[in-house]
């Protein structure tokens, strides 16, 4: 194996590693690792060592046949990938794609067993050299389900681009062109096959330069273009993670007054962040009855007003009638900037619990 060969598997394999995670919780992310692991596993496949091993203990090319299986699994499970996530909520448009790719599975297998377990040897071989006509066809067939499944995925990818937020948007070029150099690959190994079946005598050969940049072309595109989506949700979870926690000692102070406040609900993160909002403001709501709102929306004097009305409610503070009106100014609906704001007021709130407690330790 070549450097390319291992910078594509080493990238293979911790694409596939990095994602066993995200595809316990969604069915597009599973496609995803299956696309990585089935490809991964096809460049094992591909290792001298292995082929020379499974083939000598075997008598057949099997090595050749599950490196073929794993190839067409990981496309297939790529372009059910792409299909999903550029769906937009519309009914799957290929549900064509697995009964098609099990019956081309199929297919092959029956041709490698009816072959007695030979794909590229000619009747008589004893080493890889001449490829039977049978072989010939049956790797055209392997190449053809391949390219439908590089170029369908491809056209999607770049369909989608173009109404793709900035940052997304490259992850699908990268991704399309990863795909255009898969495309490549296998159209540059098919046409040798196609011209060999129709002239046997041709000298036309595959160029294994081009064999190797576009293979390290396409998998350097597809681990770096679906890479970036996931890069957007880990600094969205970073995100909503420091929110939760800045958060977190506003929020505790009034659930511990109130605490039918908290809904014990399983929910994503982004869901615990809006939900943590929507306490903490009925908190405010309820600390309405005992102290009346500040005019002022800065921060710290909201915060301070929450500290003292909380200091009034645990003193027994006779409830009134809430006065309607939550300490802050008006978002319009606009939850990114209540969500700061409350970060701001929290933040507060535990500088003054903790000035307290200096001051409590100093007395």
């Amino acid at each position: 194996m070549g450097l390319a060969e291992w910078l594509a598997m080493i990238l293979l394999w911790g694409a596939s590693i990095s994602r066993i995670r995200p595809a316990m919780r969604s069915h597009e992310q599973r496609m995803l690792w299956a696309a990585f692991t089935g490809l991964a596993l096809s460049r094992v496949f591909t290792a001298p060592a292995v082929v020379t091993w499974m083939d000598a203990a075997t008598g057949t090319e099997l090595a050749t046949l599950l490196r073929h299986l794993t190839g067409l699994a990981s496309a297939t499970s790529l372009l059910a990938y792409v299909e999903a996530i550029t769906r937009r909520g519309r009914p799957s448009r290929a549900r064509w794609i697995w009964p098609a790719a099990l019956l081309t599975m199929g297919v092959l297998v029956t041709m490698f067993a009816v072959r007695g377990g030979r794909i590229y040897w000619v009747d008589g071989a004893h080493s890889p050299g001449a490829t039977a006509v049978e072989g010939r066809v049956y790797l055209a067939m392997f190449d053809a389900w391949l390219m439908t499944c590089l170029a369908s995925a491809g056209w999607m990818f770049a369909g989608y681009a173009r109404v793709a937020p900035p940052l997304l948007r490259l992850g699908l070029v990268l991704s399309t062109i990863g795909m255009t150099a898969g495309v490549i690959n296998r159209a540059h190994v098919m046409t040798v096959n196609l011209a060999t079946l129709l002239d046997p005598d041709t000298t036309l050969r595959e160029i294994p330069v081009l064999g190797r940049v576009t293979l390290l072309a396409c998998v350097v595109g597809i681990t770096a273009g679906t890479s970036i989506p996931a890069c957007r949700l880990g600094v969205a979870r970073l995100r909503h993670l420091a929110a939760l926690r800045e958060l977190r000692p506003l929020w505790d102070a009034l659930t511990a007054q109130y605490p039918d406040l908290s809904l014990p609900l399983k929910v994503d993160l982004r869901a615990r962040v809006v939900r943590r909002v929507l306490e903490i403001r009925d908190g405010m709501l309820n600390l309405t009855t005992v102290a009346e709102p500040p005019s002022s929306d800065d921060p710290a004097r909201v915060a301070r007003w929450v500290a003292d009305a909380l200091g009034a409610a645990r003193a027994g503070h006779e409830p009134g009638v809430p006065s309607g009106r939550i300490p802050g100014p008006d978002f319009a609906g606009d939850m990114e900037r209540e969500t700061q704001w409350l970060r701001q007021v929290a933040k507060a709130f535990k500088q003054l619990g903790s000035g307290r407690r200096s001051a409590s330790l100093g007395a």
